[in-house]
């Protein structure tokens, strides 16, 4: 079998040298041809969320570095094996950055699976795939998170034959092996990522215990597309908002600050003096955008042995028109305040996000979007007193603007407008890196 190692781990992480090599060697003996790819040390730039890989050139991504021979090898492998330390009970950074080029691998228009709105395929057969996550020690909610994460993947990533586990740092070298063993015979069985109990993720409580006046937020936008974007837009949206109620607002865009010093050391002293961060971001391949992921790891480094303090509440968008394709990144969200000593004041989730927005200022649309304003607004005072998002302010914006069958006829046809605007329309379901019979 021709098996794929996509190694996650950051520098320094003891326990994925010891899982990388205990896997390495498992697979030796069984006759594998394996790869082991190192992400970090590899050169891969961030999905800047263009879909050129789309409307340009088709399965192809427009960044010409690592990752387009990462993603070849992908299609052609056998089995993917990734390794991650669980991060916010998501992948690592470093393992997210590779994950999200692989929208190249899928086609741009919708098809419904489990009564949901999905991309189609691309190719004809994807590679089997093993999710292996580490902890330091047992963590529910995170475990739980992480396994859910495994469960959307594997309906995106069109899997045949998948397994998932959740290794310990403490474990011995035997329990490893033996673990790795199971996992390996598991996605060798069959179909394994629509148990059941993946289905459910864990729900966060938010605080009540930080019921006083907001004085100031800092507003975080994760979206590549800066200011242009759905994500500015509703964040934004929710920052004006606050200033109505007296509250000073600051706003850094994401993908500015990743990478920068200056930015980076001006955001986290903003994070320390203020009352609320407000994160607003997009949904990459079932979670997280990468650059994001990295920065709230280091908001946590930052954070540690700090008395909680602080309140922190997120925006997600995403571009299926069903609101619950986010519930897996929010949840992490949670996480991520638990961990970095902030109080969780809850989130908002709104599914066809590009299809209601498409980056414009909200205060200036009016039809489908007034509903959407009207319980952003309750959002909004509920932050600024203290409160946390209200429920039912949550279920309203959770609501699609439209039937999900219109959704998807309207965005496909979307897509064949701009290929065809773009002379691709007969190569768009290209499949630049299928694998040639022998």
């Amino acid at each position: 079998m021709n098996i794929l190692i996509l190694d996650g781990s950051p520098a320094g992480d003891e326990a994925g040298v010891r899982i990388a090599g205990n896997l390495l060697d498992l697979l030796a003996t069984k006759g594998h041809q394996t790869e082991h790819a190192v992400l970090r040390d590899k050169t891969i730039a961030n999905c800047n969320g263009c879909f050129q890989c789309w409307l340009k050139t088709p399965g192809i991504c427009a960044i010409d570095d690592d990752n387009r021979d990462l993603v070849a090898k992908y299609i052609q492998s056998d089995l993917v094996i990734a390794l991650t330390p669980v991060t916010f009970g998501a992948f690592s950074p470093e393992l997210k950055k590779f994950a999200d080029h692989l929208i190249q691998t899928i086609s741009p228009f919708f098809c419904r699976v489990n009564g949901e709105t999905h991309h189609m395929k691309r190719y004809e057969r994807y590679p089997g795939f093993i999710s292996i996550g580490w902890l330091q020690g047992p963590d529910d909610a995170q475990e739980k998170i992480f396994r859910h994460l495994f469960y959307r993947n594997t309906i995106n990533f069109y899997t045949e034959k998948d397994a998932c586990g959740i290794l310990y740092s403490t474990m011995g070298t035997e329990e490893i092996r033996e673990s790795l063993e199971g996992l390996l015979h598991k996605a060798e069985s069959g179909k394994n990522g629509n148990y059941r109990q993946f289905s459910a993720i864990p729900e966060f409580c938010a605080s009540t215990s930080a019921d006083s006046r907001v004085r100031s937020a800092t507003v975080l936008v994760g979206s590549p597309r800066m200011v242009k974007s759905t994500s500015a837009a509703l964040g934004g949206y929710i920052a004006e908002r606050l200033e109505e109620h007296g509250v000073r607002t600051e706003t850094f865009q994401l993908y500015k600050v990743s990478g920068n010093p200056d930015r980076t050391r001006a955001m986290l002293e903003s994070i320390d003096k203020t009352d609320l961060v407000l994160l607003a971001f997009p949904l990459y391949i079932d979670s997280i955008p990468a650059p994001v992921l990295s920065i709230m790891r280091t908001i946590k480094e930052h954070r540690q042995n700090k008395a909680v303090n602080g309140r922190f509440a997120a925006i997600a968008n995403c571009g299926f028109i069903e609101a619950q394709h986010n519930e897996n990144a929010l949840a992490s969200c949670a996480v991520f305040a638990k961990q970095s000593g902030f109080n969780w004041m809850g989130s908002v989730s709104i599914g066809g996000g590009e299809g209601l927005v498409h980056g414009r200022p909200l205060r200036e649309l009016g039809g489908p979007a007034i509903p959407y304003k009207k319980n952003l607004d309750l959002a909004a005072a509920a932050l600024a007193a203290g409160h946390p998002v209200p429920d039912e302010a949550r279920k309203q914006l959770a609501k699609p603007f439209t039937p999900g069958w219109i959704y998807r006829t309207i965005g496909s046809m979307g897509w064949k407008k701009e290929a065809r605007k773009n002379g691709i329309l007969q190569q768009i379901s290209a499949r630049p890196y299928q694998k040639v019979p022998a």
